[in-house]
């Protein structure tokens, strides 16, 4: 089984667009805190990036990230 951090690099990698916390959180079935906690790293590092924008999905105004 895949860890959550590689199911969520993998989702972003596959869909372009911007998403929030929690519209990954109900297309993958992964909890709220777990996403916050990869998208924080995943933030810092050179493959995403992160913005306060609308979200690809739910178009909310919420901090997003992206694969680069």
């Amino acid at each position: 089984m895949d860890s959550p951090g590689r199911l969520i690099e993998e989702f972003l990698q596959t869909h372009p667009g911007y998403f929030c916390v929690d519209c990954i959180a109900r297309a993958l079935g992964i909890p709220v805190g777990q996403i916050s906690m990869v998208i924080r790293r995943l933030g810092r590092s050179g493959g995403f990036t992160a913005d306060l924008a609308a979200c690809s999905r739910c178009r909310n105004k919420a901090p997003v990230i992206k694969a680069a």
